[in-house]
């Protein structure tokens, strides 16, 4: 993921220095690198006599000052003190608790600059895991704004600074403690208002924060979902078991201080971490989203884009990857709620989508049926255990797949890929899982990769999503 060399000029710091056998640097030192390139997470990357030394803070380009604060045997961390050479491509990072806060790591990047970075680091990491020597990346799509273009985001209740309750997201480098956000400059403001109150009332409440490492406690985190095209918002309070009258009350209060809120549901949690119930402590427990003319029902628990705004973006590359025909019979595999299946079943004679959550589906369904589309089937599966039956009951012309973070389970990409199909598209949030099992299915060689297309949906984090097309090869 990193190319080139860098230079290193070392000065020991005061106290004690611990060096890793082997390793040329030592805990402590302050050296001074240049850095070759950005690492997928964010770091800049150095190396010091073909050691890798990875630098929070640094860019592409730039001379820096660091101080090494861990060694393993095959590469370091430091940290960023001084950029002695900056990169034309730094700007000051628009938040004020960045560096602090875990959420973004990119925001002293530019935002072109962050593009052509995640279309580089794709490019990498399909060599490197995927195996392939020229892959066939395009450029980096940027949909929607730099800022506020979250609608939907999680925040952690737990121990902030003094040891006093905090809403808000993990420090950067410390997951056991909380970093208190006055704003998100991710999130909508509306959102921002909301994720105060409920962290104001909850202090005010005295509602106790969960504690992992005791495994007691009440209140874990807070979700916030918004609809970009109606205002609607959702809350989500996940919780440990109880039904204390003080989150009662905080239910209560959310809609009567927000008219915007269209509900408040809760999830909650055993001592093992394992989803115990669900209900609805205010309103109702779905939004209603607008994309591209489909008015589409998104309950809480269902995964959707959080950038709504870059949906119908993300929309028109599946689009323009899968050029579903009117003839055509399309298989989507991980359908969630219907994003893509409206339009692929428009185009098409046949769209048959499957998901493992029966929640998913039923709303799918509906969405569907509110569309007028009569052309659609929607099955409640698991995918691995039902591919093999799929892939035999039709001649698919394309399949269509999302899978979660993970990405595929290795026998359905070998089926996949040894399926007769003219065309897969697959949409992926990971480009290390999607190398992975673009390397699976092409394996045999009845396959082509045509086109991988980075998309930009996140900026300011390292995230990007990707729409790779594959076709059957001829001859």
């Amino acid at each position: 993921m990193y190319v080139g060399a860098a230079r290193a000029t070392t000065t020991r710091a005061g106290g004690r220095a611990v060096s890793h056998p082997g390793a040329p640097l030592r805990l402590g030192e302050e050296v001074t690198l240049e850095i070759a390139d950005l690492a997928f997470g964010g770091r800049g990357v150095a190396r010091v006599s073909g050691f890798v030394v990875f630098v929070k803070g640094a860019l592409p380009g730039e001379s820096v000052r660091v101080r090494v604060g861990r060694v393993r045997a095959g590469y370091a961390e430091g940290d960023c003190l001084e950029v002695l050479r900056p990169s034309p491509d730094r700007i000051v990072a628009p938040c004020r608790h960045y560096g602090e806060c875990g959420g973004c790591d990119l925001q002293h990047l530019s935002p072109p600059a962050q593009a052509e970075a995640k279309r580089l680091q794709v490019v990498a990491i399909l060599r490197r895991v995927g195996g392939l020597d020229e892959p066939p990346v395009q450029d980096a799509l940027q949909a929607g704004e730099p800022t506020m273009y979250r609608f939907r985001m999680d925040f952690d209740w737990g121990v902030g600074p003094g040891g006093r309750p905090a809403l808000g997201l993990h420090r950067s480098g410390h997951p056991d403690e909380i970093t208190p956000i006055e704003r998100c400059l991710l999130m909508p403001d509306l959102a921002n208002e909301v994720r105060v109150f409920v962290g104001r009332r909850a202090q005010a409440l005295r509602l106790q924060a969960w504690d992992a490492k005791r495994r007691r406690g009440l209140l874990r985190r807070v979700g916030i979902r918004m609809a970009r095209s109606t205002g609607e918002i959702l809350v989500i309070l996940e919780t440990g078991r109880g039904d204390p009258p003080a989150l009662l009350q905080l239910a209560r209060d959310l809609p009567r201080s927000f008219p915007r809120i269209v509900g408040v549901v809760r999830r909650e949690f055993d001592r093992h971490d394992r989803p115990s119930g669900e209900s609805i402590l205010q309103g109702r427990d779905h939004l209603f989203e607008q994309v591209e003319g489909d008015r589409l029902k998104v309950p809480a628990w269902a995964f959707f884009q959080p950038n709504a705004a870059a949906a119908g973006a993300l929309r028109a590359a599946v689009l323009e990857a899968l050029v579903p025909g009117a003839g055509e019979a399309i298989l989507e595999l991980y359908c969630g709620v219907g994003l893509f299946t409206l339009p692929v079943a428009r185009a098409a004679r046949q769209a048959v989508a499957v998901d493992m959550s029966r929640e998913a589906v039923s709303v799918a369904r509906d969405n569907a049926a509110s569309a007028g589309l009569s052309n659609t089937r929607f099955l409640c599966r698991d995918v691995v255990d039902a591919l093999p039956g799929l892939l035999r009951e039709s001649p698919w012309d394309a399949v269509l797949l999302d899978p979660p973070r993970t990405g595929l389970a290795p026998a359905a990409t070998e089926a996949i890929g040894n399926a007769d199909i003219q065309r897969v598209v697959y949409v992926s949030c990971d480009p290390a899982t999607l190398a992975r099992d673009l390397r699976l299915m092409l394996r045999h060689g009845r396959m082509v990769l045509r086109s991988v297309r980075p998309l930009d949906l996140f900026p300011q984090t390292h995230h990007v999503e990707c729409v790779a097309r594959l076709e059957r090869r001829r001859g």
